[in-house]
């Protein structure tokens, strides 16, 4: 999926679900609840002890039906982890020209 495809994917949502500081364990049941209701995107926040390793799961276990992102991403060594866990895009609470570049090296919004 390119960065388009993404982006219109998300403005089709209407909303994006915010995973923060949930723990590994209760995440499938989070994910399962918040497809079963309609969300379609999902934003995993690298503060969040094992983020990568949970948009990992999610990727592959959910990313046929929702986008799964990472979110509070703040350096493009964050944003090129969370990219190869999976992460089909990237939020950063700040503007750093590094993350926008790593992100467009792979080709994520």
């Amino acid at each position: 999926m390119n960065v388009f495809d993404t982006l219109q994917r998300l403005r089709e949502c209407g909303i994006v679900a915010i995973v923060r500081g949930t723990s590994a364990d209760v995440l499938g049941n989070v994910l399962t609840a918040l497809r079963n209701g309609g969300v379609r995107a999902v934003e995993v926040t690298l503060d969040t002890p094992g983020a990568c390793s949970m948009i990992e799961r999610l990727a592959q276990d959910y990313g046929d039906s929702m986008l799964v992102g990472a979110g509070t991403v703040l350096d493009p060594e964050t944003a090129r982890a969370a990219i190869l866990a999976g992460a089909t895009f990237v939020l950063s609470p700040t503007l750093n020209p590094k993350v926008i570049q790593m992100c467009r090296r792979y080709g994520v919004l």
